[in-house]
């Protein structure tokens, strides 16, 4: 007798197919779950969780290597209960990777557990002084201080820009508005 609720055909992006797809086996809706973490972790992380070498993995073992999630540095702030709904929608066996419906009612997405002033910030945002601790406070006033500076350069920039276009000035753009028919 068939289960009906298992399905075998392949079909997805590598990076966000769960393990039983790419050993080719039956698999069930926990796959869903599973590219639900892969998401997730890309929104916090930046970048996928694992490595796609494109390689085919024949044994269980292997998978338990290859699917070890690590998180990268810049997600040094990322709250435990993050990484807990991250562990469980990311569980290499199917049969205790929990549900769409359990990641609903996790703590992480019913916001809980996190502090209202944790925020991540992006790593290429965060520009510190060397030896400086990276602190909320310290990625803030490091990004103000980025910000002035793009903003000082784009003046001088267009300051440059006007007086050279004193000498040759633009014609008048005007804007015209579509009508539709």
């Amino acid at each position: 007798m068939k289960n009906d609720n298992l399905a075998g055909t392949f079909l997805g992006t590598r990076g966000y197919l769960a393990p039983e797809m790419l050993q080719r086996r039956q698999y069930s809706r926990a796959v869903d779950a599973w590219a639900l973490g892969v998401i997730v972790f890309v929104l916090l992380c930046g970048c996928l969780p694992f490595d796609d070498d494109s390689s085919t993995i024949f044994s269980d073992d292997v998978v338990r290597t290859k699917f070890k999630l690590r998180f990268p540095r810049w997600a040094c702030n990322l709250s435990p209960s993050a990484k807990d709904l991250l562990a469980k929608l990311l569980d290499v066996d199917s049969r205790t990777r929990i549900t769409a419906e359990e990641a609903l009612k996790h703590p992480w997405i019913c916001g809980t557990t996190a502090p209202k002033d944790s925020m991540l910030h992006s790593p290429g945002r965060s520009i510190l002084t060397p030896g400086k601790k990276a602190t909320p406070t310290n990625i803030a006033a490091a990004n103000r201080t980025q910000m002035n500076e793009m903003i000082k350069n784009r003046t001088r920039e267009n300051s440059v820009t006007r007086s050279r276009d004193n000498s040759n000035p633009r014609p008048h753009r005007q804007l015209v508005r579509k009508k539709s028919i």
